[in-house]
């Protein structure tokens, strides 16, 4: 009989033990306070006071600059984020009671973590380089080296990779490789193909030259004129010679007569003065 107490006493120990709590029930949207489920405060406002039995979970719209985004039971709303222009930063969008304001950087940054707590400058392609992406807000820029064909000769963060200028479609000819910096540079052909279409002209003009030297000279060696002596017999007269009458042998003439060679003509005079006046001496 003394048994049975100590078994009931055992058992009711272990059984008060190991009995679980009574379930809650709350929903979704609701919390456990003082064994009573309360609604959570719904996006953009903060927690004043729990419920109770006779009243419903009490809840604040946040101030200005505020922000709650999930349903909660906050008590205190959180500060919007400040975008500092120090840091390189901008409003992308501004916040409300239920979103945080969003931040974007600068024109010309990009941020410098995942966070976009900062902004840096886009990198710049250097000489030899292309852009292959453009950077952007949150990336940087990313590069390429340029190909065989194609040159960039400045640093930048927008220029791509040009190709080399064509000599051939603009009738020209290569006078300098390009290269990953430099373009191609191109120039007429040189003198001696030039010279495969000027020589036969300047032969051609040479010929004609001489030619017309040669008929010149030839036409004044055979055409002389005839009424012109030559410069050696300038001033020289024909030879003049005097025959007189008393010369001739014949019968005596009724007037004496003197005949003169006048060039190639025979010219007759008068014998009547003691001097012989020939006919050049009358003229």
């Amino acid at each position: 009989m003394g048994r049975l107490p100590l078994h009931g006493l055992f058992w009711g120990c272990l059984l008060s033990t190991v009995q679980p709590e009574p379930a809650t029930g709350c929903r979704g949207k609701q919390y456990l306070v003082n064994s009573q489920c309360c609604n959570l405060c719904p996006p953009g406002e903060k927690l004043v006071n729990d419920c109770t039995q006779v009243s419903d979970t009490e809840c604040r719209l946040c101030d200005a600059g505020e922000f709650l985004d999930t349903w909660n039971r906050e008590t205190r709303c959180h500060q919007h984020k400040y975008c500092d222009p120090n840091l390189g930063l901008q409003v992308q969008r501004e916040g409300t009671t239920e979103t945080d304001t969003t931040c974007a950087c600068q024109e010309g940054l990009h941020c410098a973590s995942d966070a976009c707590e900062s902004c840096t400058r886009h990198s710049l392609c250097p000489p030899g380089f292309g852009v292959k992406q453009a950077a952007t807000g949150v990336s940087d820029t990313l590069c390429e080296p340029c190909p065989v064909g194609f040159f960039s000769s400045v640093s930048s963060t927008s220029e791509k990779c040009h190709p080399w200028t064509s000599c051939e479609t603009q009738d020209l000819m290569v006078l300098l490789e390009g290269t990953n910096t430099t373009d191609a540079r191109c120039g007429p052909p040189p003198p001696r193909k030039r010279a495969l279409v000027v020589v036969p002209i300047v032969v051609a003009v040479l010929f004609a030259i001489l030619f017309v030297l040669a008929s010149t000279c030839i036409r004044k060696a055979v055409r002389r004129p005839e009424n012109k002596a030559y410069p050696a017999e300038v001033g020289r007269k024909a030879p003049e010679e005097t025959i007189f009458l008393d010369d001739i042998p014949g019968p005596d003439p009724m007037a004496p007569v003197q005949e003169t060679l006048h060039g190639c003509q025979l010219v007759a005079q008068e014998d009547g003065k003691d001097s012989r006046i020939s006919v050049q001496e009358r003229q």
